[in-house]
């Protein structure tokens, strides 16, 4: 038992008897081995790199109905990282990566690096830090504020656009924005409603009473300065009162002719 299975693992397949009959062997793939089973009904055939490589490609295939393997190309790289990927930028590596390689990132014209310029290469068939992403200088149009506005029609590295509100409504926030690296230069304003001017409450209780007693005093005091004047010119009552009623027989006169 030991021995067929290791010659199965030497010669490429590890095979159970009912796939062992109706496919072949799976494709050789140098610095590899392969495991062939039987799931749900299908023959499937995966492939594991032996230490010190890693997996590019496809993983498993499965064996068709005219007992031929579906697979496309598959081989085990030295290295135990998977290839970086950089969109929009380069790294200086060319080839396969070792444990402890160090690789650095470096973005096209007009993307900015988002993450960090380096990554390593562990035991552990990861990187660390995690790869960065090239993102544009360019801004996109900027998301209208509810009950507002902005005025402006480029959105490339450098350019400003100015936010305004509708009526009754007042800006909250930093008007003019500029697209600095992919991002614009502060959190975009909202338009918050403009609270109407309140109506003035008339005074109750204690001060309306004080409000009336002061309209009171001022007319008393009105009246005191009156008198003082008809008995500052040696006129009595009697005497202004007949000299009103002469003032208002000659206006009437006038009127009538």
């Amino acid at each position: 038992m030991f021995c067929g299975i290791l010659c199965c693992l030497v010669f490429g397949g590890l095979l159970s008897a009912s796939a062992a009959q109706s496919c072949p062997e799976t494709p050789s793939v140098k610095n590899s081995m392969s495991v062939t089973e039987e799931v749900e009904g299908q023959v499937l055939g995966t492939y594991f790199c032996i230490k010190g490589y890693h997996l590019q490609g496809k993983k498993s295939f499965v064996c068709n109905a005219s007992e031929e393997w579906v697979a496309s190309a598959t081989q085990c790289r030295l290295g135990h990282c998977p290839d970086p990927v950089l969109e929009n930028g380069e790294f200086n590596s060319s080839g396969p990566v070792n444990v402890s390689d160090i690789i650095t990132f470096k973005c096209n014209d007009h993307y900015i690096l988002k993450g960090s310029t380096w990554s390593q290469c562990l035991e552990d068939h990861s990187w660390a830090p995690p790869f960065p992403a090239c993102k544009s200088r360019d801004c996109g149009p900027p998301e209208k504020p509810a009950h507002g506005y902005f005025e402006g029609a480029k959105f490339t590295s450098g350019s400003t656009i100015t936010f305004h509100c509708e009526k009754r409504y007042r800006l909250v926030g930093t008007p003019e924005q500029q697209c600095v690296d992919g991002e614009w230069s502060s959190a975009l304003p909202a338009c918050e409603l403009i609270p109407e001017a309140s109506t003035p409450v008339p005074p109750m209780g204690f001060e309306r009473a004080f409000l009336a007693f002061r309209e009171t005093e001022e007319m008393c005091s009105a009246m005191e300065d009156f008198m003082k004047r008809v008995k500052g010119n040696g006129l009595t009552m009697e005497e202004l009162k007949y000299s009103l009623e002469i003032k208002k027989a000659e206006l009437m006169a006038k009127m009538l002719v």
